[in-house]
C-alpha cells in the first residue's frame, strides 16, 4: 500500500521520501520471500547438437564471472554496461534478467531493479539513474546532477516490465508488493509519461528537447537527457524510436497485471486499452507499405528511416498485434546486420519465440563462438542461457507451474536441461525433436507441467498412453497442442505425439 500523502502534493519530493524512506530501512532479503536458492554451477544442458554444451557452459562461466557477491556498497550485483565500469544500466539489467534467473542470481536482480525504482524522483522528471557502480552511487561518465545526466526514455517501461516477468518467474511477491516497486510502476506510467509528453496522443509530435533549464549541445549531460530511443546515434535528428513504444506496450500490459494482481480490474482494462493505442501508434507511423517492413525511427524532418535495430524490440516486446506483419518482420531481421552485438543478442529470443527455429540457433551459435568481436559483452552470456531455456526449450512461466515447447530445428536432435530451478523446484527437461518431452523432478515439491507442441494434435500420448490434447493458437495464429500434469518428487514423465 502506499504511504498517506494527503497533507502534501503527492508529486512533491517531501512526499516521495515519505513514501521511499521507511521502506528503505528494511533490508530486502527479509521484506520478501527469497527464491530457493540453486547453485548456480548446477545448471548443465546435454545435447546432439554439436557444440551446444559447450557454447551453454561458455556462456554459464561467463555470465557468473561478472556476478558480484558481498563486499560492495551497491549489494549483490552483476556487471551488465560495457566490460570494466563496474556498473549496471537499467536497459542491459532489463535484458539480462533471464538468463541470471536460470544462473540463480534472482536476488541479484531484485536488488539491481530495486535500486533503480527507488531512485525515480521528481528532481529528475521521474527518471531514475540510468547506470548505477557498486558503490550505489549514479555511474559518473552517465550522471552530473539531476539537470544534466544521460538517459534513454524506454528505460522506465523496460524496468517496469522486467519487474513483472521476474515476479512470473520467481513468484517472488517483492516486485507486486514492495511500495518502492509500487511506487515505481505507478509514477512511470502517470507522472512520467506526463512529464516528457509520452501519451499515445502527443507522442509523436512532442518536443525533441524537454526538461532542460539549459541547453548546449556540446554537453552529452544535456543534450542526451531523454533519448526518444535506445538508438543513440544521430540524436538530434531522431524524433522517436519505435522502440520506445514498443516498450510502452509492453510496460502498460505487465502493469495491467499487476493492477489485476492488486484487485483492481478497472484499471487493469485501461491500462491495456492503452497498450493497444500505442500498438496502433506503431502500424500508423512506423509501417512502410511500398516496402512491407517497419522502420526503426521517426526524424525530426518527419521521415522514416532504418538505423540501429530499433525494430527488434517490437518483436522483443510483442507489440506488434498483427501476426502477418510480424511474420514478416521476424523475416526482415534475419537479412538485416545489426549496428551491434548488443542488438543481435536479442535476436535468438526473438526468432525462436516467433517461428524461426534454424535461424535463431544459429545466430546463438555465432554469438557465442571463439573470436566473435565483443563477446564478453556481459550482455551475451546472460542472452545465450536466457535464449537456450526459454527459447529453444520453451520454457515459460504459467499460472501454476511452468509450460515448454520444443523448438529445435531438426527431429533427429535431443537436448536436455539438467537441474533447472522454478520457484524452489529443481527439475530435468528433455527435449526429442519437436515430438517428445520428458520432465523429472528431483526435488523441492509439485510442478505442474503444461507439455505444448506445436501443431494441431486432438491427442498426446503421456508414457505411451493416448489422451484429449487441449488446442490453442499462439500470438502468430499457429496451433498448439497441450497437456497437463501434475509431477511430484521423483517423478519422471514422457509426453508426446502419437505417431
Amino acid at each position: 500500500m502506499f504511504l498517506d500523502c494527503s497533507s502534501t502534493d503527492p508529486k512533491s519530493e517531501s512526499c516521495m521520501r515519505k513514501l521511499i524512506i521507511p521502506v528503505l530501512l528494511c533490508v530486502l532479503s527479509a521484506c520478501s520471500e527469497p527464491s530457493v536458492a540453486v547453485s548456480p554451477d548446477a545448471i548443465s544442458i546435454e545435447s546432439s547438437i554439436d557444440q551446444l554444451s559447450d557454447r551453454f557452459e561458455w556462456a554459464k562461466e561467463q555470465a557468473l564471472a561478472y556476478a558480484h557477491e558481498e563486499g560492495d556498497s551497491v549489494g549483490l550485483w552483476y556487471e551488465a554496461a560495457l566490460p570494466n565500469r563496474e556498473a549496471f544500466c537499467m536497459r542491459d539489467v532489463s535484458h539480462q534478467a533471464l538468463g541470471a534467473h536460470f544462473l540463480g542470481l534472482d536476488e541479484h536482480t531484485r536488488n539491481m531493479l530495486f535500486r533503480f525504482a527507488r531512485n525515480i524522483s521528481e528532481g529528475k522528471d521521474w527518471c531514475s539513474f540510468w547506470e548505477i557502480n557498486r558503490m550505489d552511487e549514479p555511474a559518473p561518465v552517465d550522471y552530473r546532477d539531476d539537470k544534466a545526466f544521460w538517459y534513454n526514455l524506454p528505460a522506465n517501461f523496460d524496468v517496469l516490465d522486467a519487474s513483472y516477468r521476474m515476479y512470473l518467474w520467481t513468484g517472488d511477491p517483492a516486485y507486486v508488493e514492495h511500495p518502492v516497486f509500487l511506487e515505481f510502476y505507478e509514477r512511470t506510467v502517470s507522472d512520467y509519461v506526463a512529464a516528457w509528453d509520452l501519451d499515445a496522443e502527443v507522442i509523436v509530435d512532442r518536443q525533441r528537447y524537454m526538461n532542460r533549464e539549459t541547453f548546449n549541445l556540446e554537453d552529452p549531460y544535456e543534450y542526451a537527457r531523454g533519448i526518444p530511443s535506445y538508438h543513440e546515434g544521430n540524436q538530434g535528428s531522431t524524433q522517436l524510436g519505435i522502440d520506445l513504444l514498443a516498450f510502452q506496450v509492453a510496460a502498460y500490459r505487465s502493469y495491467a497485471a499487476i493492477l489485476e494482481h492488486k484487485g483492481q480490474p478497472a484499471r487493469a482494462k485501461d491500462y491495456l486499452s492503452r497498450a493497444v493505442r500505442v500498438s496502433n501508434l506503431i502500424n500508423e507511423v512506423f509501417w512502410n507499405e511500398e516496402t512491407e517492413q517497419y522502420a526503426d525511427l521517426l526524424q525530426t524532418d518527419g521521415e522514416l528511416a532504418m538505423g540501429g535495430g530499433m525494430l527488434t524490440y517490437a518483436l522483443y516486446n510483442d507489440a506488434i498485434f498483427m501476426p502477418d506483419r510480424a511474420k514478416q518482420t521476424a523475416l526482415n531481421l534475419v537479412q538485416r546486420e545489426p549496428d551491434n552485438i548488443e542488438i543481435r543478442s536479442h535476436y535468438p529470443e526473438v526468432l525462436f519465440k516467433y517461428g524461426m527455429f534454424g535461424e535463431a540457433l544459429d545466430v546463438l551459435m555465432q554469438l557465442s563462438a571463439d573470436g566473435t568481436p565483443r563477446r564478453e559483452y556481459p550482455e551475451v552470456s546472460f542472452a545465450v542461457i536466457g535464449a537456450i531455456t526459454t527459447g529453444l526449450m520453451g520454457m515459460t512461466p504459467i499460472d501454476k507451474g511452468i509450460g515448454t515447447l520444443s523448438r529445435i530445428p531438426d527431429e533427429a536432435d535431443h537436448v536436455t536441461l539438467r537441474q533447472f530451478q522454478h520457484r524452489g523446484i529443481v527439475a530435468n527437461l528433455t527435449h526429442g525433436g519437436q515430438s517428445s518431452s520428458t520432465l523429472s523432478v528431483e526435488s523441492g515439491g509439485k510442478l505442474y507441467w503444461r507439455a505444448m507442441f506445436n501443431g494441431d494434435h486432438p491427442e498426446l500420448a503421456i508414457d505411451g498412453k493416448r489422451l484429449s490434447a487441449v488446442r490453442t493458437t499462439d500470438q502468430l495464429g499457429n496451433t498448439v497442442s497441450y497437456i497437463e500434469i501434475d509431477l511430484f518428487p521423483n517423478d519422471i514423465v514422457m509426453i508426446s505425439v502419437p505417431d
